[in-house]
């Protein structure tokens, strides 16, 4: 009795290889088509180099949480010495702002207020969303006579 492998039983083999070859590449592309797809419709954070500048922050995300009840606008440290004084300016905190219905948001709390801000370090206000803002809508923060347009809401 051998044990070696009959043509046919090859051919099987070498069937199946292929067949798992085609498989795994079609997954592929379908994969890549779908996050591609994705992606482009997630419109990107615009930034603003005189805010920047200014500020010394470059807000980084807004999301809606808690359920709807809150947002969150993101900012990263890129100057921390701005970046207190912006943090530490209670008259000029952020207003986050809904062009497309007026709607803007009224309170705020500060996180982090008076601690170091390490360049590189992301920290957050969160606003009491009654409505203001929703996912997928298009936001703009102000502050210090500067606004940042066509944020988009996570």
């Amino acid at each position: 009795m051998t044990t070696a492998p009959t043509a046919s039983r090859r051919r099987h083999h070498v069937v199946q290889a292929v067949a798992l070859l085609v498989v795994a590449t079609l997954l592929g592309l379908v994969v890549h088509t779908l996050a591609g797809r994705r992606a482009a419709a997630e419109p990107a954070m615009p930034t603003d180099q005189r805010m920047e500048q200014q500020l010394g922050v470059r807000f980084s995300r807004v999301a809606v949480v808690a359920d709807g009840g809150l947002v969150q606008v993101s900012y990263v440290v890129l100057d921390s010495d701005k970046a207190t004084r912006f943090q530490d300016d209670r008259a000029n905190l952020p207003v986050l702002a809904n062009p497309g219905t007026g709607a803007s948001t009224q309170h705020v709390a500060l996180m982090k207020q008076g601690h170091s801000l390490p360049v590189g370090q992301s920290f957050y206000f969160v606003y009491q969303n009654n409505g203001t803002v929703h996912p997928h809508d298009q936001a703009t923060i102000s502050t210090h006579g500067l606004s940042l347009t066509g944020v988009p809401v996570e």
